[in-house]
């Protein structure tokens, strides 16, 4: 099984110099998504997963209009976290957002732990992780085991292609499941992956189920030019 995830393409996060809630692409991001959507032929995906957030949701367009799947879902349980300080930015300006982040961003681990964001983290992996466990489940895709890597039973599996497409924040979850990996607040900035590109899973089975292990990271070798490689 393959289990191809994307980053959405380069969101409009800043409109007259307001944050927006909830953005669309940019220009450079809808080219971004289309280039993307290239390298998937017609039908190649079982499934497509997605966020119904905009930019997510706008990352999509292209690989619908090129048939990459036609069984398309959209879940709530992969909107990108967004706590209640992050959404008091809303309508303020790109400085006094540059400096809540900076200020949040450079506490250690300890501090994000048993602060605010770090049990709304806990609270946002741990819908996420339940919510693909009963998903996968519908589709025969059982987790028996976590103790070493994560083992799954895939033998009565309908879905051999998966593509989900989400968020930084979303993905940093979905590869600490699959990957059996410690999921710590910010977990994302350790993984950083590009927009709109591909990070493959692939399963390998052993004697007592199959697990999952990384094939290809990050990948934005289709984007005409470095300028589109964007984070």
């Amino acid at each position: 099984m393959e289990i191809v995830l994307i980053r959405h393409a380069q969101p409009q996060w800043l409109e007259n110099d307001k944050y927006v809630l909830n953005p669309g692409l940019t220009p450079k991001g809808i080219e971004q998504a289309l280039l993307s959507s290239t390298v998937f032929q017609k039908e190649s995906m079982d499934e497509i997963w997605v966020s119904p957030l905009n930019r997510t949701q706008q990352t999509l367009e292209p690989f619908k209009e090129r048939g990459v799947s036609s069984n398309i879902h959209t879940y709530d349980w992969l909107q990108e976290m967004m706590d209640d300080e992050e959404k008091d930015l809303m309508s303020k300006s790109d400085s006094d957002i540059q400096e809540f982040f900076l200020k949040r961003n450079t506490k250690s681990f300890e501090e994000w732990l048993e602060s605010y964001h770090g049990e709304y983290m806990k609270a946002f992996s741990d819908n996420i992780f339940s919510n693909l466990d009963e998903n996968l489940k519908q589709r025969g895709i059982v987790s028996i085991d976590e103790k070493y890597d994560r083992l799954f039973d895939l033998e009565k599996n309908t879905s051999e292609k998966l593509m989900i497409i989400s968020h930084a924040g979303t993905m940093s979850v979905l590869m600490s499941y699959f990957l059996n990996m410690p999921l710590y607040p910010w977990t994302w900035r350790k993984f950083l992956p590009r927009h709109a590109g591909h990070t493959i899973l692939k399963s390998t089975q052993i004697s007592s189920g199959h697990f999952f292990r990384l094939k290809e990271f990050n990948n934005v070798s289709f984007m005409d030019s470095d300028e589109l490689k964007t984070y």
